[in-house]
């Protein structure tokens, strides 16, 4: 089994996002005024692909976990 992966050091995010409304983590439960957007790149793959080489996930600021939302055209 993968040892966990350390959280991101603070600020290594891509951007910043600001909630219209604080909202509580599904996760960690505190409430959340921003989440942030850390990129994701493929960095590996045995076949030709057809999936992008770069993404997005967004993060709880205060506890790292990925949250479940969407991000409307490119960044």
């Amino acid at each position: 089994m993968a040892a966990p992966l350390e959280p991101a050091p603070s600020g290594s995010y891509e951007a910043e996002y600001t909630l219209e409304a604080p909202l509580p983590c599904p996760h960690c439960k505190k409430e959340v005024s921003a989440v942030h957007v850390v990129r994701l790149l493929r960095s590996k793959v045995n076949f030709t692909s057809t999936l992008p080489r770069r993404g997005h996930v967004i993060i709880c600021p205060e506890c790292k976990v990925i949250l479940s939302a969407e991000l409307g055209g490119s960044i």
